[in-house]
């Protein structure tokens, strides 16, 4: 099902809850397995030696896909009911390995589509990732931001020195975080609240990440604007984390979350700590996330207070009710095993909301 065919129409999110009206949806297929002898996989790091070798390179099950994807059209058509103008990423071939001078790492997926582009207002950035096999990932949105740029040229597009990722960069004695060899993040660890951007620096994103992130919103925002607040509070994305429902108001992941390890800029919201998720099951030996991913969820509208969930967090979806939101539950049956879910998976391309 192709939702959409006529391109974008307008580039401009500023934060996690104004009302989604354009989206982006990811794409499982060609995905593959990454090696566990590629030093930059360390979202694989909570494993043991023992489980770290039976992480081996294979494509992606039929059938992990095929559900995945079965799911992912159950997606497309709830948030096409809800008047989302749903968009589909490009599918990439992850067969094919990526060589650079430095070395040679196999591709991984576009699923998780969210990952790979920071969009704050009309600014869309490429960001820099540390995973070897997610280096051309962003290239499956290039030809509709292309086709955007083209058409209406009213957004601006950034993008940091294309990292080198030399062996260097990775310090695998240290539980979390890579080292400042140069600027490295993903998008997934920015949580954006209009004039605040808080940034996770951890194992996918490093303090040059967040310089640069800094200096590439004064360039474009102006001084001061957009301040961007860097924290260290968990291994990998912050979107299990601090999960805003509306202003002033968010979830908040008890496990990594403790007091005073937040900036100012949201210590006097409504924090609510989030309830144990259900456990879900993954495939193979290595989930790619914590039962956490549960937690994973997309708002639609913050006033409206309609979010979607995943079908099986009971716990989460009576936590909401309580808190008066409306939570539409999508199935999602492989979350663990990619890594990602609702908030993953998509890319809000225009919400609205002011700065």
């Amino acid at each position: 099902m192709k939702t959409q065919t006529s391109g974008i129409s307008k580039i401009w999110s500023i934060n996690e809850w104004g009302k989604l009206c354009e989206v982006l949806l990811g794409d499982p297929r060609g995905a593959f397995l990454p090696s566990m002898d590629d030093i930059s996989q360390r979202n694989y790091d909570r494993l043991t030696p023992q489980e770290s070798s039976k992480v081996v390179p294979r494509a992606m099950p039929d059938w992990v896909i095929d559900e995945t994807l079965e799911d992912i059209e159950s997606l497309a058509k709830v948030l096409t009911n809800l008047g989302v103008t749903v968009h589909r990423a490009d599918r990439l071939d992850s067969t094919v390995p990526i060589h650079t001078p430095y070395w040679t790492a196999q591709q991984e997926t576009a699923i998780n589509i969210r990952d790979m582009t920071l969009i704050h207002g009309n600014l869309v950035i490429d960001a820099a990732s540390p995973t070897r096999g997610r280096y051309f990932e962003s290239f499956a949105v290039r030809d509709l931001f292309d086709d955007y740029r083209n058409r209406l040229n009213h957004a601006w597009f950034a993008a940091p020195p294309r990292p080198r990722l030399f062996e260097n960069t990775y310090d695998l004695t240290r539980p979390r975080g890579i080292n400042n060899t140069e600027p490295l993040f993903e998008a997934a660890n920015c949580v954006r609240l209009g004039r605040h951007v808080i940034v996770d620096v951890n194992n996918t994103a490093n303090d040059l990440g967040v310089d640069w992130i800094r200096q590439a919103f004064d360039r474009h925002f102006g001084p001061g604007t957009v301040t961007v607040h860097s924290v260290s509070l968990s291994p990998d994305h912050i979107d299990v984390i601090i999960v805003p429902l509306c202003e002033g108001h968010a979830l908040i992941n008890p496990e990594y979350v403790k007091s005073g390890n937040l900036p100012d800029c949201i210590t006097a919201w409504d924090l609510i700590p989030a309830p144990d998720m259900v456990p879900q099951p993954y495939f193979s030996s290595s989930p790619k996330a914590s039962n956490w991913i549960g937690l994973n969820l997309l708002v639609i509208d913050g006033e409206e207070r309609t979010v979607i969930v995943e079908e099986r967090q009971l716990p989460l979806i009576r936590k909401l009710e309580q808190l008066g939101f409306r939570p539409i539950p999508v199935r999602w049956r492989h979350g663990r095993t990619w890594g990602g879910s609702f908030h993953c998976v998509t890319l809000d391309v225009h919400r609205l909301g002011d700065l």
